[in-house]
């Protein structure tokens, strides 16, 4: 009877619950009820533990335990239904006192799921009492049919949580789609899909706007943007997506419905089925039209400014006014420069208030400007070239143009376009003379139906104008030529006023002795005593110091830092003398060079009572003059090395030919002898005097890719022998083999000369040759390049510290023979690739030159290049 109504209560769980919590707690009701018991607890597996799921009349701490410990353990390891007394469950710790208990296990298909624990069998004679056979039947019975309730449950529970897992995902599936479409509906790029038969399948608004296309002329038909010259690019493309391959950024041409050619970045990728199976092609395409304009406007802007910036530098190396105007002209019209057919130069001259032509460069007939052009054509001289050979031209010809230009005088109170360009700073593009406003004397006397003009511009005032015409090509003078004409001009106007620096120097000078005794200058005022008595607010900034803590101070304690004045100061000698003294001092504490002034001051008995003291900062001044006696003097130098060795070279030539000769019919030995000395001093002069040349007069050198341990060895097995004869130990250290884009023989001369001075340095010691990677660079490096370090490094005499900073001089040399030219032609050449040298030096320990050189990288610089 109870173990029936036991089933019919689980049969009621199986079909009426479905919420897996409210039925584990009607099931233990249900299971304490029909064996008339005080509690009972259920527990599930998870995870190798045993979690309480629902409970009657318990509330224990034990939430979870292990599924192999305590009555429950045991019964899942026997798998069967047990019951246990009081003196049983002593041994075990329970979830609350107990008498008598009962552990049913929950199995499903042999796997252990959990257990059933029920407390205290109900007697209400004796209160409570043991669990009998008839509750292990109804146990057993419970077993097989709660397990399926249990399971049943869950797996309802785990369907419920699926499905609604399903809901949720299908709800961000759509608005994902939703949100993918509309991005694709609202991408600026176009969007189209394609089968493998490049019909189209889809087109976004961002393909309508970029082609043309409305959606409803393509979808269904074949892709229409593919011009035909790309057709079989198109299939090379679609090969590669069938291969399942991405195409990214590709850089192409497409065309518009209005037959438009644009250029556009395209990625290509497949699209697949469901079965992985590609269907179709995704194209993803920019418009890239303005962008690569851009970039091309761009890439002509710096060749235009790099173009500008070289011949800036060509036109400043000459102060000779003439020699300057003329390359600037042929610059003008040179291909290689800007590339107009005639150029004329006009300056301002305020005496007659007027432009006039000065200078002018260009062909005066077709036929002339045909056989420049083809010469031009035929020789194809660079530009460097050219610039070279105009530097060192003397100009006397004056053409048929450059007469009529002389002829050419403008009055500025015209309001012609050339005037307008001075007087209104600004460039004017006359595009054709007879429907435009034009200059009347110009277009009379030069001829031409189209030209540009702008304004040559120094220091914000208008100095005269450039004129220029294409009156043979007929080629019109565009935006870009006159933008190019107006940055050269600029640059122009400048190198013609560098022609007038000396002057300017001159001009400044004088300035700058009327200066000296304005209120700017330092001003003090001494007694006899050197005592400072009143000072100018210029002194006072100068020191640093307020002027109460100036009055009452000594002069050389306080400009000095000395305790007495200084034998050298102008102000001691106009102390001593009672005569004004005028002299340089370097006052280290006010950081700079002054011209101090002291002018004794004397009381009507003719007594000195003081000095006044004018001390003008003229550092930067003598900084000039230093800068400008210097390059005065190695102009005048080179010239001079230059002339002197032109005029030495011929009869050397003489006279070794003649030694040649004599070598070859004097046979005694006496006499060979003599003739070899002669030969070999002739040798010496002339390697002597092509230093001197190459270093006064230097050319252009090509440059190619090669690696250093090439060069490396060649030296290493020049000079190998050469050490030898010193007894000098040659060390070699290469960490990696580095490739230089430079002059392989200009190179080998910086080593060969380096390890050639220390082994002249060197007795019986060791010089060392490192080639590394530099981990710091000098600041003077480009920090956006790599470079690497050729040390050479000798034990040497070493270089004392007074000579360091002479070393690199041109023609300075502690030697009684050489030219001293060595070790400033190793500079340039480092220089001209793009390199640094150092060197550091101790008496009697020896000296390391360091040269710094960039690391070329294939692909980066422009091979076989010229410097």
């Amino acid at each position: 009877m109870k173990e029936r109504q036991a089933l019919f209560e689980l049969i009621k769980l199986l079909e009426i619950y479905e919420d897996t919590e409210i039925l584990l707690e009607r099931l233990i009701y249900y299971v304490c009820e029909l064996m008339n018991a005080q509690a009972g607890i259920v527990r599930l597996i998870r995870n190798g533990y045993l979690y309480i799921t629902a409970a009657y009349n318990v509330n224990s701490d034990k939430t979870v335990i292990k599924s192999d410990e305590g009555i429950c353990g045991k019964v899942l390891k026997e798998g069967k239904v047990k019951t246990f007394n009081k003196a049983q469950l002593e041994k075990y710790e329970l979830d609350i006192p107990a008498y008598s208990a009962i552990c049913i296990p929950l199995k499903m298909q042999q796997e252990n799921i959990g257990t059933i624990l029920v407390y205290n069998k109900l007697d209400s004679e004796e209160g409570f009492g043991e669990f009998t056979e008839e509750d292990i039947a109804v146990g057993e019975l419970f077993s097989a049919i709660a397990s399926l309730i249990i399971l049943k449950s869950l797996r309802f529970k785990e369907l419920k949580e699926r499905e609604m897992q399903n809901t949720k995902a299908m709800a961000q599936i759509e608005e994902l789609k939703s949100y993918l479409e509309s991005l694709i509906q609202s991408s600026a790029d176009a969007i189209i899909a394609t089968d493998l038969d490049n019909i189209v399948t889809a087109w976004n608004k961002g393909a309508e706007n970029i082609f043309g296309y409305a959606k409803e002329e393509v979808i269904g038909k074949p892709l229409p943007v593919i011009p035909d010259f790309l057709r079989e690019m198109e299939k090379i493309y679609f090969e590669k997506i069938k291969q399942d391959e991405t195409l990214k950024d590709i850089e192409t041409v497409m065309v518009t419905k209005e037959n438009k050619i644009i250029e556009v970045s395209l990625t290509m990728s497949p699209i697949k089925n469901s079965r992985g199976q590609i269907v179709g092609v995704s194209r993803i395409i920019r418009d890239i039209t303005e962008k690569k304009k851009l970039e091309r406007d761009l890439i002509r802007r710096n060749e235009e400014l790099t173009k500008i910036l070289f011949i800036s530098s060509a036109v400043r190396s000459t102060l000779e006014l003439n020699k300057l105007l003329r390359i600037i002209l042929t610059v003008i019209t040179m291909g290689e420069g800007l590339g107009f057919n005639r150029a004329v130069l006009f300056l301002v001259d305020e005496e007659s208030n007027s432009l006039r032509g000065v200078m002018a460069v260009g062909p005066s007939s077709y036929e002339e400007a045909w056989h420049i052009w083809s010469s031009m054509s035929r020789e194809k001289k660079t530009l460097f070239e050219v610039l070279d050979e105009l530097s060192r031209r003397e100009f006397e010809e004056d053409s048929f143009l450059e007469r009529l230009c002389k002829n050419i005088s403008i009055p500025l109170s015209e309001n012609t376009p050339i005037v307008r360009a001075v007087k209104e700073k600004k460039v004017f593009n006359i595009k054709d003379v007879h429907k435009e406003e034009a200059d009347p004397v110009i277009i009379q006397q030069l001829g031409s139906f189209a030209y540009a003009v702008t304004p040559l511009i120094s220091k914000d005032k208008a100095i005269g104008a450039v004129w220029v015409d294409n009156l043979y090509t007929r080629k019109p003078i565009t935006e870009q030529d006159i933008n190019f004409l107006k940055g050269f001009a600029d640059q122009v106007a400048g190198a013609i006023e560098n022609a007038w620096i000396f002057d300017k120097i001159e001009q400044a000078e004088k300035e700058l002795e009327m200066l000296f005794n304005s209120i700017t200058d330092l001003i003090y005022y001494t007694d006899d005593t050197y005592t400072i008595k009143k000072v100018n607010r210029s002194f006072l900034e100068a020191v640093g110091l307020k002027e109460n803590e100036v009055i009452g101070k000594k002069c050389f304690k306080l400009i000095h830092k000395t305790s007495y004045p200084l034998e050298e100061c102008p102000h001691r000698k106009a102390m001593e003398t009672g005569i004004p003294q005028v002299g340089e001092l370097e006052e280290n504490y006010l950081d700079g060079v002054y011209l101090l002034s002291s002018s004794p001051i004397f009381d009507k008995n003719g007594i000195l009572i003081g000095t006044i003291n004018v001390a003008k900062n003229i550092t930067e001044l003598k900084n000039l003059k230093e800068r400008i006696i210097s390059m005065e003097k190695m102009a005048a130098l080179g010239e001079m090395a230059a002339k002197v060795a032109h005029e030495i070279r011929n009869p050397l030539l003489a006279i070794g030919g003649f030694a040649k000769r004599l070598n070859k019919e004097l046979k005694d030995e006496k006499s060979q002898e003599y003739i070899k000395v002669i030969i070999e001093e002739v040798r010496r002069l002339e390697r002597i005097l092509n230093e001197i040349l190459s270093f006064v007069k230097p050319y252009p050198i090509g440059k190619e890719s090669f690696e250093i341990n090439q060069l490396v060895g060649d030296v290493v097995n020049f000079v190998e022998s050469t050490l030898k004869d010193n007894n000098n130990e040659f060390k070699l250290t290469i960490n990696n083999n580095f490739k230089v884009l430079g002059n392989y023989d200009k190179l080998k001369e910086v080593l060969l000369n380096l390890i050639s001075n220390a082994n002249e340095a060197t007795k019986n010691g060791s010089i060392t040759l490192k080639i590394h990677k530099a981990d710091k660079l000098p600041v003077e490096a480009d920090a956006g390049k790599e470079y690497f370090i050729i040390e050479v490094e000798d034990t040497g005499c070493g270089i004392e510290k007074a000579n360091l900073k002479r070393i690199f001089d041109p023609f300075f040399t502690t030697k009684t023979t050489g030219t001293g030219l060595g070790l400033a032609i190793v500079k340039r050449i480092v220089e001209e690739h793009g390199g640094i040298i150092k060197v550091e030096s101790e008496l009697s320990k020896g000296t390391t030159f360091k040269v710094f050189l960039p690391i070329h990288k294939e692909g980066g610089d422009n091979e076989n290049s010229g410097s």
